[in-house]
């Protein structure tokens, strides 16, 4: 019974330590369908519509020069609690374009006070980004975007607010080229221990984990002040007339228990690099690392237990049959005879 008690202690023990990251908010589209939810949830600007027939929501038209946006309606509390260092979250979505000139796409985070209804307005740039340039002058914005051509992979970060916040150019490298229809998943997650962002793609069917990527650092807590905000993409075609598609999204916030979280400075050098394909091996795997060990921990732990268990268990056993087996001994039976003759012995 005590073995089983032991056993059942760690069993706990694992879903325990599993336990310290907590989900604080989430939302998840596997597929786009008209519903009460959708319409209550998701809003679509510019020339985004859904498409029922494919699930999918469409971003742009079939013609050049057109652009649509997707934005989550909700408000969204990236800080809360007080232990704001532990927060983590990350977005995923799986999206197809074409490989022209012109095609980007962009992942967009503005104060929830910002009127949404502004982006549906046309800006008439090339860029993704040309509507924050034009109607969010002086709110405090987070964004970038990518296009993958034969040109390159190419990326523009944007922080800050976007009249005096100056768009900064990376480069990053792999071979993402679609074909088509060929759908490609982006990843996006931030640290607010580290206070670095990271973007990672990978190819549909392929086992290669979410490879080239590109990071930058930015504090999110600093900009917007523990504030609500708004996450949202935004898609352009410019010179080419193949419309862009939006499969699915999903957008986590958790945190990590205190214990967990081992912050990393960044040094004197915080802030974006103009190429980033050279710190391919920076952090690359900060979070994951920290529960592959904490995984092998416990994991080596159990199995110690276990076997420490099942050693005693069996010596237990061979004890408890040894004790009951019962060995006949010989017995030698000594009789004195003590004769009493004349008072003597």
């Amino acid at each position: 019974m005590a073995i089983f008690k032991t056993l059942s202690f760690l069993v706990l023990l694992c879903f325990e330590i599993h336990g310290t990251a907590g989900v604080d908010f989430t939302f998840s589209f596997d597929e786009f369908v008209k519903s009460q939810s959708f319409d209550k949830s998701v809003a679509l600007f510019g020339d985004s519509k859904l498409v029922n027939d494919s699930s999918s929501i469409q971003l742009t038209d079939s013609v050049n020069r057109t652009e649509g946006r997707v934005f989550y309606k909700k408000p969204i509390n990236l800080f809360q609690g007080k232990e704001r260092n532990s927060v983590i979250f990350s977005t995923y979505f799986s999206f197809s374009m074409p490989n022209e000139i012109g095609d980007v796409l962009a992942f967009v985070m503005v104060p929830s006070t910002l009127d949404l209804s502004l982006f549906g307005k046309k800006d008439y740039s090339s860029s993704a980004l040309g509507f924050l340039l034009e109607y969010a002058k002086n709110e405090t914005v987070v964004a970038f975007e990518f296009d993958i051509s034969k040109r390159g992979n190419r990326a523009r970060v944007l922080i800050g607010r976007p009249e005096s916040a100056k768009i900064r150019n990376l480069s990053f490298v792999g071979d993402l080229m679609m074909d088509d229809g060929g759908i490609l998943s982006c990843m996006i997650d931030y640290e607010a221990s580290s206070k670095r962002m990271r973007v990672r793609f990978r190819k549909r069917g392929s086992i290669k984990m979410f490879d080239p990527f590109f990071s930058f650092s930015v504090d999110l807590e600093k900009l917007w002040k523990g504030g609500e905000v708004m996450v949202g993409l935004s898609s352009a075609n410019g010179n080419s007339s193949k419309p862009h598609f939006l499969h699915s999204w999903s957008f986590e916030i958790w945190h990590l228990d205190p214990i967990w979280v081992q912050p990393a400075p960044l040094g004197p050098n915080e802030g974006l690099k103009p190429d980033v394909s050279t710190e391919m091996e920076e952090g690359r795997e900060n979070s994951e690392c920290i529960w592959r060990m904490v995984g092998a921990l416990v994991l080596a732990a159990v199995c110690g237990a276990i076997g420490a268990m099942s050693a005693m268990y069996l010596w237990t056993i061979c004890s408890v049959r040894r004790s009951m087996a019962v060995v006949p001994e010989e017995c030698a039976v000594s009789i004195v005879v003590v004769a009493v003759k004349d008072g003597k012995k």
